[in-house]
């Protein structure tokens, strides 16, 4: 084990105080399944992908109101312009029980520097990508205790698997019913990037925008985030869960390499939407997660042998910045 991943391991005793936890990953990287693990933490808070979801607000904001101003960072005095935001963000249809509050940046960092200190474990699943340079102002205040967390796959992997929900989602459908000009899906000319709605700020790609975010808080925040690669965790899981529990200051029980099959936990989870399991957009993606059990070797080849050419592209563009991560992965020894 590199010293840099030791100090990570041995930098507090699990258990000795309060753990707060943000996890960045990427679409597709197993996230939601490491959600429902982190669920049965004794005494865990978990929010679903808040920063993801205000800046995706932003983004349909400008797709269906090009010629308005940006939506507000603040709520307070713009009530009417996120409730109208809200609509069009597929979450369900339950919007008078929406936390609106929540789609702004300005309210979640208010709320992430104020978490009570009875609190015991506090976990944030998110995107990276929602975390674009303009809204690290936003990330909460170091003083707050939460450690940061990269959940890496490789980029052919994260991909292949894109591809496919984003594909199926979206094959057969009218492209007058999607607002940003998307072309009518073909599975054999298919470039899942086409699909990736394309953002107001920050970048398309998914490691990219990851890296990004990791190098800024390793220079301002926290010279040493915690990274973990699923693919390994999934293949090793009795060995790098603990360590990775230990790295984050999260007491561990042999019982987390499993869990429950059943969605209730789910039903806790903190989210903008007042039902997740519910939520349209949710379901799309993490269907399967909210059912898991434990940790699984993935059977996604990482190999470009027969790959399409959308994924030999941005494989390329994208493998730089997962390996110089990867490099940084907490390891066995």
């Amino acid at each position: 084990m590199s010293r840099r991943n030791k100090m990570a391991t041995d930098a507090k005793t699990a258990g000795d105080e309060p753990a707060r936890v943000i996890m960045w990953c990427s679409p597709r990287s197993v996230s939601t399944a490491m959600t429902k693990c982190m669920s049965f933490v004794d005494e865990a808070e978990i929010w679903l992908e808040p920063y993801v979801i205000s800046k995706i607000a932003k983004d349909v904001h400008k797709i269906y109101h090009p010629d308005s101003d940006p939506l507000p960072t603040d709520i307070d005095g713009n009530e009417e312009i996120y409730l109208e935001t809200v609509k069009d963000l597929n979450l369900g249809s339950d919007i008078k029980n929406f936390k609106l509050d929540l789609l702004s940046p300005v309210k979640l960092k208010q709320k992430f520097d104020s978490i009570h200190p009875t609190k015991k474990f506090v976990f944030i699943k998110d995107m990276a990508f929602g975390m674009p340079p303009s809204r690290y102002q936003y990330l909460p205040d170091p003083s707050s205790g939460f450690r940061h967390c990269f959940l890496i796959r490789h980029p052919v992997k994260t991909y292949k698997s894109f591809r496919k929900t984003v594909l199926k989602a979206v094959e057969g459908l009218d492209p007058e019913d999607l607002p940003w000009g998307f072309p009518k899906a073909d599975p054999q000319t298919f470039n899942v990037m086409d699909y990736a709605p394309p953002p107001e700020e920050g970048t398309l790609f998914f490691f990219k925008g990851m890296h990004e975010l990791w190098c800024h808080l390793r220079e301002n925040v926290d010279n040493n985030p915690v990274i973990v690669d699923i693919d390994e965790l999934m293949e090793y899981p009795a060995t790098l869960l603990p360590l990775l529990f230990r790295a984050l200051g999260i007491p561990y029980s042999e019982d987390y390499v499993t869990w429950d099959a059943s969605s209730d936990v789910v039903r806790k989870w903190q989210s903008v939407c007042s039902n997740v399991l519910e939520a349209p957009r949710y379901a799309m993606w993490f269907a399967s997660a909210f059912k898991s059990t434990c940790f699984k070797p993935s059977s996604t080849s990482a190999s470009l042998d027969g790959a399409t050419k959308d994924i030999k592209e941005v494989a390329e563009k994208e493998m730089p910045y997962y390996e110089e991560m990867y490099k940084f992965r907490i390891t066995p020894s």
